[in-house]
């Protein structure tokens, strides 16, 4: 029998998962992914999965660096091994990761797994430290890790740097016997090009001749000695490397669990953003795995399918445990064999699934028989390879497992295949497990009307096109369009002729006329649920399009609110000056007379004061008049009356309960704007933003809390807090305050053009 994960192409999906990794170890439990085998541990692993989805859609995805597997080298520091410099980089990289993860993770207690999975990352920081000193970026030793490796890479620069003077130095000696101007370099030393007349001549060792035997390349004896001392210095300075990473092993083994244990949590927060990050890209939801024997996939989607082009269905079984699929050959009865299948295996393997809803029950074992079986080396025809599995899969089968069968009884005569597939299906009926067939066989499409524990289920057709439509039709056994097709495709009609009436007469019988007619009034019930999904899909769309238009004008309307405050905070500038002006004009004029000084008063009070509305002074005050308290520039529209008591709300939205007598009604004109008034009056422009980089958390923390309050007394709905990126501290102070401020609605991290982890943006309520 076929691997289930092969059939369902389950390993497609693992390839696509693989790209969402980081790290060697997440990598390989994406490889080794398979179906959970305990119900505890998938409901475990669905809510870690649950809240990494969630956790990255509302902050962002925790930055997981690229990590190599360093367990074996762990297990060896154990045993007194000793780490080579990529091990130690890797673990400062590991280390790096966890004081990062532990820095920049947003503290929210609505995420314990997560929250927890970080608290227990350990952060090493003596470690961290000695290794940086020793292990350079580039994976070398670095000087500074002992003085006396920094003595001997000394002595071994100058001894390098000295040999270019000694070989200046004899070229300019033995320059008469030289074949060339300049010194050459064989096997990394200095050799000089000497004619081969002369070799006898210089001091030193022969190692090499030209082609034309005229030049004669001399190592020359000062550059032996010189390259011995730099042979013997290099020896040294492997010999304290050595010694530096055997202390450095040393102490990396004092801390092994700690690091085994980061590795260990890392790896997983890895294999899960992984998981997680494939979810939120295929829209996926992760599916409530629930005791009761019951299987929901709500628009449920092939995810090997391009997502622009994929035809979602959706299937459910509950009291009927056992689901028959017919209609025409290419209509997509096997697509929708594999959506289920593949769904069930990416659920119990802890994945998300495509889909709009899922509600699913653990399974034992998934059995699947699908394709074509012949096996040439097993002598088996088609049929007998159906057998074998269908045999293999009875003898294994449990009331909590799912097989899953495409053309069930094919292969053999339709008498004997229909009679194979009655039987085949009630006795999985009365194991009481799922299975999910696909046929053709007219008596099994029957057999499915006639047994109220069997759901009907087909592949619409268009019948005017003579094409599939790939939607799943509920309740409604469908025709396999054979003949049809046929003509579609140019089978001749004397053929043709002939089969039709062969069929009619097939279905003179009262239990197919009656069949004809039952699946006629399906199908007219399902075509009235299918106008009624699109009817439902077009009211939705227009409200999606009503509520973009709403936050639009709602954008708008904020817009106007913010300009018109900005022009009035220009007026009101605007009127100080010229009130400064007029004061200053009277104060220097002492011959001013009485009538002057009135004149004067009088500028000040056009200026200061704003055109009075017409005022309507009545008794008789009802819901929706607009009225204004007496002596006061507060005003409102009455939303409630209650005896003498009124309930106001201003134009600022503040609610206010006053006595009838404390208010006088007046007529609201259209055409002029009531000043804006508020019971806190301030001159002040709040901007909707506050910027506190460079400050210091307490300082920062006190700026905050007065700019909160201002915004509040502004009405503002929500603002934007810059405290950048830095090492953490101060957003951290300013998510903790947030959080301690029942006014505030939510918040969340800066996203594209808001500033990104640097700013945090703030709702009220």
């Amino acid at each position: 029998m076929k691997d289930i994960y092969q059939t369902f192409e389950f390993n497609i999906v693992k390839n696509i998962l693989e790209k969402y990794t980081k790290g060697e170890i997440a990598l390989r439990r994406i490889r080794e992914l398979e179906m959970f085998s305990s119900k505890e541990e998938l409901t475990n692993e669905l809510r870690y999965l649950k809240e990494m989805i969630s956790y990255t859609l509302k902050y962002r995805s925790l930055d997981i660096y690229p990590h190599k597997d360093i367990s074996i080298t762990l297990l060896s520091l154990e045993k007194e091994g000793i780490g080579n410099i990529e091990f130690f980089y890797q673990v400062s990289n590991l280390l790096d990761n966890v004081d990062q993860i532990k820095e920049e993770s947003s503290k929210d207690d609505n995420y314990p797994l997560i929250m927890k999975k970080i608290e227990d990352l350990i952060f090493i920081p003596s470690l961290k430290n000695q290794i940086d000193r020793v292990i350079t970026k580039d994976l070398q030793i670095s000087d500074n890790a002992s003085s006396s490796l920094r003595d001997i890479r000394r002595s071994l620069r100058n001894e390098e740097q000295g040999q270019s003077k000694i070989i200046s130095s004899l070229m300019n000696k033995y320059k008469d016997i030289l074949n060339s101007e300049k010194f050459t370099m064989r096997d990394s030393s200095y050799v000089l090009p000497v004619k081969s007349s002369y070799k006898n001549s210089v001091s030193g060792l022969v190692i090499d001749e030209s082609d034309s035997g005229l030049t004669a390349f001399i190592e020359p004896s000062e550059i032996l000695e010189s390259n011995n001392k730099i042979l013997r210095l290099k020896e040294k300075e492997q010999e304290e490397i050595k010694r530096i990473l055997k202390e450095l092993s040393l102490l990396c083994a004092k801390y092994v669990n700690e690091i085994k244990l980061d590795l260990d949590i890392i790896s997983y927060l890895d294999f899960l953003l992984a998981k997680a990050n494939y979810a939120i890209d295929l829209k996926c939801e992760v599916a409530t795995l629930t005791d009761e024997r019951i299987i929901l996939l709500k628009n449920a989607r092939h995810p090997l399918i391009d997502q622009n082009k994929v035809v979602s269905n959706s299937f459910f079984l509950d009291k009927q445990k056992i689901m028959l699929i017919s209609g025409p050959n290419a209509g997509g009865k096997t697509v929708c064999l594999k959506v289920i299948g593949l769904l069930i295996i990416m659920n119990q393997c802890g994945l998300a699934l495509p889909v709009e809803e899922a509600s699913l029950c653990f399974f034992d074992n998934v059995f699947v028989d699908m394709g074509d079986n012949q096996s040439l080396q097993d002598n088996l025809s088609t049929f007998s390879g159906h057998v074998k599995n269908l045999k293999e899969i009875l003898e294994k089968v449990t009331s909590s497992s799912i097989v899953i069968f495409d053309e069930l009884g094919t292969g053999t005569s339709p008498l004997e295949g229909e009679a194979l597939g009655v039987g085949v299906i009630s006795y999985i009926n009365a194991l009481g497990c799922f299975g999910i067939f696909t046929s053709h066989y007219e008596g099994l499409k029957t057999f499915a009307l006639e047994n109220d524990f069997i759901l009907n289920a087909s592949m619409a057709f268009d019948e005017e096109r003579i094409e599939p439509t790939y939607h799943l039709r509920l309740g409604v056994a469908g025709k396999s369009y054979g003949l049809e097709l046929s003509q579609r495709m140019g089978v001749k009609e004397e053929v043709l002729s002939i089969s039709k009436n062969y069929l009619e007469e097939k279905k003179k019988s009262d239990k197919e006329v009656t069949l004809a007619l039952l699946n006629q009034k399906l199908e007219e019930n399902e075509a009235i649920k299918m106008g009624l999904v699109k009817k439902e899909k077009e009211i939705e769309n227009k409200n999606l399009l009503l509520e973009k238009e709403i936050n639009k004008y709602k954008k708008m309307n904020n817009q106007i609110f913010l300009d018109s405050e900005k022009e009035k905070e220009k007026l009101i500038e605007k009127a100080k000056e010229e009130i400064d002006s007029i004061v200053n004009e009277y104060k220097n004029n002492s011959s001013n007379k009485l009538h002057e000084v009135i004149g004067v008063k009088k500028k000040l009070d056009d200026l200061i004061s704003e055109e009075d509305e017409e005022e309507e002074e009545t008794k008789n005050i009802n819901v929706n008049d607009f009225v204004r308290i007496i002596d006061s520039d507060i005003a409102g529209k009455v939303v409630r009356i209650k005896g003498d008591n009124l309930s106001l709300v201003t134009e600022q939205g503040m609610n206010l309960n006053v006595k009838s007598n404390q208010v006088e009604k007046y007529k609201k004109s259209p055409t002029k704007k009531v000043r804006s008034t508020s019971l806190f009056k301030t001159n002040k422009v709040v901007k909707l933003e506050c910027n506190l980089i460079g400050l210091r958390v307490e300082e920062a923390l006190s700026e905050l809390d007065k700019y909160i309050d201002d915004a509040l007394v502004a009405h503002y709905k929500e603002v934007r807090i810059i405290h950048g990126s830095g090492t953490g501290r101060l957003r951290s102070a300013v998510h903790d305050y947030l959080n301690k401020r029942k006014e505030i609605k939510s918040y969340r991290l800066g996203g594209l053009g808001e500033g990104g982890v640097g700013a945090t943006v703030v709702y009220f309520k």
